[in-house]
């Protein structure tokens, strides 16, 4: 652009600037214009950029920006959300508006409050949850350590959700656990009669129909059905011969083989029409009208190969080998005149021929499987190569696997168990789909807490009894059926325990072939019937009964040991009644009933359980208790020794309803009716301390009586405390033959002594002056000699206090010398 150009557009802007009003127009000289650019320059740099560029923006809107900025600054949202003050009672109007704010900001304020509380809340329980699953995948993540490191370590801990102490409170059983008990009891009757052992997994698994919870008939189905194996003996161990038996494993497919004709059945039922089911009711048609519902669709049959009359070839060999019928498989293979090797192969194995050899029928086919069928598009005729062959556990199959039911068949499928001869394809052993079901994939795999009975039948039907039934009993729900279950396997052999009863609920011991557990039986039983044991006593005895062939380390019946354990814990006369029965008044005194005499062939008799009680209460302090359960078992020499420690404790004290002292009267008067039949074989010295003592209780009460002349004539009776200075030699020498009992009681029997003395002199010294019959002189000469023989006996019981081998306490030789100071 050249200057004619710049000039022509400033002529052209200045015609279109001029206004039609005359307006003086503003000339700047080059000076002003510096001036005016130098003011807008510090303006722009003192407010910055974003200053201008706000005020250049709302400017154009119309809008002051200094003023609303005030505006702005004036404002306090503090304030705006506070109750607003009260205004006066006269303006009603605006004390009603200031009501309704005031509302208003409350109930915001609330809601406000609230909402933080419970998302708070919500927060913390989504922290807690996570971290238990977390804890729980740490626990299940955990493991003993290996023998070869330590090994003195006879026993490794397996973590476990149930605690290993009872629970501590008691409650009623219900419903369902009395129909358990019922059962429990008539099985222990039928054992103590001889009568021949029944079943006592089908006997529950008969008694779960009438629970109405189908998910735990299906639970006892299972277990019933893994349970019909030859029977085992209890010299062998369950563990070993669990892994090493095919039959579990060959029950476990025959389960699920059953359950899936079942469910082919259904289907075809529900599709007559599409089905065209017709000829014998056999696996062989079954299969076919079977594949025919599902593969009637042209797009069914897509990528599946040997297709012949519109039904695919392995499709239905796979369903025949599904339903456990190989027959079926073989007809079907036949028919099509195809695979002959293979035909060959299920041939011998039908037949159940070890002797021909098979290595290079074999041999042949797994080099086919490994060029061809490794990428054959027919899912179906892979997975029967896979079962007849036995081999690639790695392929799952996934495009034939609808259920976990599915998944496991097939990997029972192609085990081979006890098998040492070398293939190329690695093979599926048992222990190894145990190790997959359970520490691979585990509970979270399974969702076992939402889907427990499904996460039970997974373990049962892989031979992990041990592990299912420690799952199901983490609940409170499913613990009766576990404990049940645990009971009804001990009984047929077939539960894996330990050797220690001390061992945790869930444990492994060395020689244990991974990953199998064994499950303390006792712990469980325990745990289950301590819940009721102190309000269903009979039951709980029941379930202690199952127990009576486990013994602790210490070689005690463990069935001892838990009924001893619940009477320490409540033996009062109901309870030592219920378990012991009731004296028979018209007989020699021996005890009729209880519950405790319906358990035949035990080791122990009802006396000698309650004696073994008896030393556990006295163990424990608890003398009373013990008393009455040495009453039972006939052990007065232990009873007496009890009564005089007790009687020692308190015998000075006054007599007061439902005291120890109270109490001990009432034993007394046993043990009183008891001696006067028997004392030939108790020691004399417990005899002569319980007879002192039993004195010094009536010379208490008679003190305490207000009859000091009767006490003290019980004194002189027994020739305890000397009358005058000659006996206390005597006396003493009589203490050194006593007990310790009546040692304890002695400065108490002292005190009482110096007081009846102390009491007797003053009484007869205030009676000084007073004429007699016989003149003032005589009875003043009767009244000195009274008083010498009362000086004499309290100086008496002081030499005996200084001469007593055994160390009086200072307060009671203190006042003993401080009445007979008083006395002279």
């Amino acid at each position: 652009m050249d200057l004619v150009e710049l000039l022509q557009q400033a002529q052209r802007l200045t015609n279109e600037t001029k206004m039609d009003t005359e307006m003086p127009r503003v000339e700047r000289t080059i000076s002003q214009v510096l001036q005016a650019t130098q003011e807008l320059h510090s303006r722009v740099t003192q407010t910055g950029t974003n200053d201008l560029q706000a005020h250049i923006l709302l400017g154009s809107k119309g809008v002051d920006l200094p003023i609303l900025s005030q505006k702005l600054e004036s404002l306090s949202a503090r304030k705006s959300f506070e109750p607003l003050d009260p205004v006066t009672d006269t303006d009603v109007q605006g004390y009603l508006k200031n009501e309704r704010e005031n509302a208003i900001l409350s109930v915001i304020e609330e809601t406000n409050r609230s909402i933080f509380d419970a998302v708070e809340l919500q927060k913390w329980r989504c922290v807690y949850a996570e971290w238990g699953e977390e804890k729980e995948v740490l626990l299940n993540a955990l493991v003993g350590p290996r023998p070869e490191i330590f090994p003195d370590l006879q026993c490794q801990t397996v973590s476990t959700t149930l605690a290993d102490n009872p629970l501590p409170f008691s409650r009623l059983l219900d419903n369902m656990q009395k129909k358990y008990a019922e059962r429990i009891k008539a099985y222990n009757e039928a054992n103590g009669q001889g009568s021949q052992r029944e079943n006592l997994v089908a006997t529950f698994a008969k008694l779960s129909e009438k629970f109405d919870d189908e998910h735990v008939q299906e639970m006892w189905g299972v277990l019933e059905y893994m349970a019909d194996v030859t029977p085992l003996v209890r010299t062998t161990d369950p563990i070993h011969t669990r892994q090493t038996a095919p039959q579990f494993i060959q029950q476990a497919r025959t389960y699920l083989e059953r359950r899936y004709k079942t469910y082919m059945n259904t289907v075809v039922q529900k599709n007559l029409l599409v089905a065209a089911r017709g000829g014998i009711p056999n696996t062989y048609n079954l299969v076919s009208s079977y594949v025919g519902v599902n593969f009637h669709l042209p797009r069914s049959l897509v990528g599946l190969e040997d297709i012949s009359d519109g039904k695919p070839l392995w499709p239905l060999i796979y369903y025949s080998l599904r339903s456990g019928d190989l027959a079926a498989a073989i007809q079907f293979l036949r028919e099509s005149g195809t695979c002959p090797d293979l035909l060959k192969l299920m041939l011998l194995q039908k037949r159940g021929d070890t002797e021909t050899p098979t290595s290079k029928i074999e041999t042949t086919l797994k080099l086919e499987y490994n060029n061809k069928l490794r990428i054959c598009n027919d899912p179906y005729k892979k997975a029967v190569f896979a079962i007849v062959l036995t081999c690639d556990p790695h392929d799952g199959h996934v495009e034939l696997m609808r259920t976990i039911d599915d998944f496991l068949w097939l990997q029972l499928s192609i085990l081979r168990l006890n098998d040492k001869r070398h293939y190329d394809i690695e093979q599926l052993t048992y222990p190894g789909l145990q190790s997959l079901i359970l520490d691979k994939y585990g509970e979270n795999y399974f969702n076992a807490r939402e889907k427990a009975p499904l996460y039970f039948q997974v373990l049962a039907l892989t031979g992990q009894f041990e592990s299912a039934i420690e799952f199901l009993s983490r609940t409170d729900t499913n613990r009766p059926h576990a404990v049940h279950m645990a009971i009804a396997l001990n009984e047929l052999c077939m539960l894996g325990t330990p050797s220690s009863v001390a061992a945790p609920l869930l444990s492994c011991e060395p020689d244990d072939p991974a990953p199998m557990k064994r499950l303390n039986l006792v712990r469980l039983i325990v745990m289950y019937a301590k819940g009721f044991e102190q309000t269903d006593t009979a039951q709980a005895m029941q379930y202690y009964y199952l127990l009576r062939n486990f013994r602790d380390a210490k070689g005690n019946n463990v069935m001892l040991n838990c009924v001893c354990d619940m009477l320490v814990e409540n033996s009062d006369d109901q309870m030592l009644a219920l378990v012991f029965g009731y004296e028979d008044h018209t007989d020699t005194g021996n005890l009729i009933g209880g519950i405790f005499s319906e358990f035949p062939n035990l080791d122990c008799d009802k006396y000698t359980l309650a004696g073994k009680v008896g030393d556990d209460l006295a163990e424990r302090s608890n003398f009373e208790s013990a008393i009455r359960l040495y009453f039972i078992a006939g052990q007065l020499d232990k009873a007496l020794r009890l009564a005089c420690s007790l009687i020692s404790q308190v015998v000075h004290q006054p007599q007061r309803p439902g005291s120890l002292r109270d109490r001990l009267c009432d034993i007394i008067i046993t043990l009183d009716s008891l001696l006067a039949v028997r004392k030939t074989d108790l020691e004399s010295h417990i005899l002569t301390t319980y007879s002192m003592l039993t004195q010094l209780m009536r010379f208490f009460d008679l003190v305490h009586a207000g009859q000091p002349r009767l006490a003290s004539d019980v004194l002189a009776k027994n020739r305890l405390i000397p009358a005058n200075s000659a006996e206390v030699d005597e006396c003493v020498g009589n203490l050194k033959r006593m007990g310790p009992d009546i040692i304890r009681v002695l400065p108490d029997v002292m005190l009482a002594a110096m007081d009846i003395i102390y009491d007797e002199y003053v009484k007869t010294k205030g009676n000084s002056g007073q004429p007699s019959e016989y003149g003032v002189e005589d009875s003043n000469e009767a009244l000195e000699a009274t008083l010498r023989h009362l000086r004499g006996r309290a100086k008496a019981l002081t030499n005996m206090a200084a001469s007593v081998p055994y160390r009086m306490p200072n307060q009671t030789n203190q006042r003993l010398v401080q009445l007979e100071i008083l006395m002279h």
